[in-house]
């Protein structure tokens, strides 16, 4: 079947797609010489278990799909503590036979006790601990932020945050944690996630290190573009979650998003004209804007299309057709412009 002839393909094309996966230097936070893979896989999904708000990832469904995300030549994992994936992602890079040293591993220093969000300098040093062991490695390529904080006052907030919602001591001191985390080595580079300007500017204010990377939601229906120019200026590599829209999860939610963006019609035209799949047209956009991309995906055909698109070659006016597409803004995740 289709299946077992894309694994055979695989087999044999994996040593060649290995040599040729394309990859970026990472600046600031990160190791001299630390480059990241364009291409990595998502592993943190929106659904419950009943199905219901998309795909359900567990540790047993990351295990299946990053074995054979491996097995296509991937060679980025996207994966947080509290995506509860981590040890699934850990059993397939240790049962894939490929050297540690091949494969480019991200995790977000989630607080155990509090969530995705800036937990403290003690509650960070506890996290990547943990992290380490779910994902059986002794070091980990890429450390982040999850998020700076909450739009409202959280229920249980860390002894960092104070009234009426204030998260900037919690995000130093995390931020201080991380810094001590990478120059021990355990983290060869480190970075935030859903950091807008403001978040961002509390950084280069401390006098510290800057972060590698910002990963944050980007596609054609929500794209922050003075955001990214900021980045460019700072030399922090942008990392796009949701490039696709996470179709699976807004298909729950048709009054946000009435067109889901590989079925917008621009989208699709683009597709047609230049000979590759809508889902590839979105991630060859994000690239193009000097992106990395971790979309998320059980199928193993998917996965070779997404290791594909550079393949997909857009015009200048198809890539500002994207910009400008008929469509208002809507974001799958919060908004981190909230997050004071």
């Amino acid at each position: 079947d289709m299946a077992n002839l894309l694994a055979w393909i695989c087999v044999v094309a994996t040593a060649a797609l290995c040599a040729a996966v394309p990859t970026v230097e990472l600046h600031n936070a990160a190791a001299p010489g630390q480059t990241m893979p364009v291409f990595g896989i998502g592993t943190g999904g929106y659904g419950n278990a009943s199905g219901y708000g998309g795909e359900h990832w567990n540790d047993t469904i990351a295990e299946a799909a990053v074995s054979k995300y491996l097995s296509a030549g991937g060679r980025r994992i996207d994966t947080s503590l509290q995506y509860y994936t981590q040890t699934g992602c850990g059993n397939a890079w240790t049962q894939s036979g490929i050297p540690r040293s091949e494969i480019f591993i991200t995790t977000k220093c989630d607080s155990p006790a509090y969530g995705m969000v800036p937990g403290g300098y003690n509650e960070t040093v506890a996290s990547v601990k943990l992290s380490l062991q779910q994902l059986q490695t002794t070091y980990l390529d890429l450390v982040l932020i999850h998020w700076p904080g909450t739009p409202t006052p959280p229920a249980s907030p860390p002894p960092c945050w104070s009234a009426p919602n204030n998260w900037t001591l919690c995000r130093s001191e995390t931020w201080r944690a991380l810094e001590d985390i990478y120059r021990s080595g355990i983290a060869r580079a480190i970075g935030v996630s859903n950091y807008e300007i403001n978040h961002l500017q509390e950084i280069i204010d401390m006098g510290s290190l800057l972060p590698a990377v910002n990963q944050f939601e980007y596609h054609p229906y929500w794209h922050t573009d003075d955001l990214v120019a900021f980045l460019k200026e700072h030399s922090i590599v942008p990392n796009s979650y949701a490039p696709l829209g996470t179709p699976d999860h807004m298909a729950f939610f048709p009054d946000e998003m009435p067109v889901l963006l590989p079925n917008h019609p621009v989208v699709k035209s683009i597709a047609t004209r230049a000979g590759c799949t809508p889902t590839q047209v979105l991630q060859r956009w994000a690239i193009g804007n000097g992106f990395v991309v971790n979309p998320r995906s059980e199928s193993l055909e998917h996965m070779i299309q997404n290791l594909d698109t550079f393949e997909c070659t857009l015009t200048a006016s198809e890539i500002q057709s994207l910009f400008h597409i008929d469509n208002p803004p809507v974001h799958v995740c919060g908004d981190p412009h909230l997050i004071p």
